[in-house]
């Protein structure tokens, strides 16, 4: 493999199973609507951040609902019966989970923007109408080479770097791993270097409390990610049937928790 990325690393350690059927194996994997709002809700605060927040809430939901009807309609092609759709719930239907999240993603974006407009940016610039905002990086690890986006890096009224990352999902991440990765990869970037991060939870329309990052060094990181490369290049792949599985969109093909088909088998196509 060419690289490797925090949602792998994340994907991997979770459960090794899941990740080799979705990334390996390439099994059809079940749709679900909160793939569709969290990447529009993500491409709606992208473009009102860089128009420097001048854009207005109506324009960034058109950018939203666009975005959200395009993802969907590509997933449909996969399942087309969106009442088979992932929902996260038992009780309801994906047709109704579609139509429920048109309109929260929706009113995630307009809240976001009510929260932002009494405030300047406060984006870090990088040069002339170049904003820390879904920031590409390439982080060499060792022989892992690690590449992803940040999604904001603020400055803090000290003119230090802080690192922010969006989050549509009703569940905190567990531990600030994936801040620190970035912290190290803006560091490279620019040779600054953000002590702190949070998550902004839209659920909450507000912001996690500052985690500290100093524990997330480059020695640390670069031997995370040597193991989980050593590990998933030697085909090591642990199911970790659990909590996740409710969630999951290649549950129907993993043997920890019934029959798979054949051709998802280790070694099959």
């Amino acid at each position: 493999m060419g690289h490797r990325s925090v949602s792998q690393y994340t994907t991997y350690v979770q459960c090794g199973e899941a990740y080799r059927l979705e990334r390996v194996a390439k099994a059809p994997a079940t749709p679900a609507a909160w793939f569709a709002m969290g990447t529009a809700v993500h491409a709606a605060v992208e473009a009102y951040e860089l128009s420097y927040r001048t854009m207005t809430a109506d324009e960034a939901v058109a950018i939203f609902d666009a975005r959200y009807d395009a993802d969907v309609n590509e997933m449909a092609q996969v399942q087309p019966d969106l009442d088979k759709w992932l929902t996260g719930n038992a009780r309801t239907k994906g047709s109704v989970d579609v139509a429920r999240r048109a309109v929260t993603g929706a009113q995630q974006v307009r809240d976001y923007i009510a929260a932002m407009q009494a405030k300047p940016s406060e984006i870090w610039e990088l040069g002339p109408d170049y904003l820390a905002v879904e920031l590409p990086f390439e982080l060499q690890l060792g022989d892992v080479l690690v590449k992803g986006y940040i999604d904001q890096v603020l400055a803090l009224p000290d003119g230090r770097p802080f690192v922010r990352d969006l989050k549509t999902g009703t569940k905190l991440p567990s531990t600030p791993f994936q801040l620190g990765v970035y912290s190290l990869a803006f560091e490279q970037i620019t040779g600054e270097k953000a002590s702190h991060g949070d998550f902004w939870m839209f659920k909450n329309n507000g912001p996690t409390e500052p985690y500290p990052l100093h524990t997330f060094t480059r020695e640390r990181l670069t031997r995370w990610f040597a193991d989980m490369d050593r590990s998933e290049t030697a085909g090591l792949y642990l199911a970790n049937p659990g909590e996740s599985c409710r969630v999951c969109g290649v549950y129907q093909w993993c043997d920890a928790v019934g029959p798979r088909r054949e051709d998802y088998q280790p070694g099959g196509k």
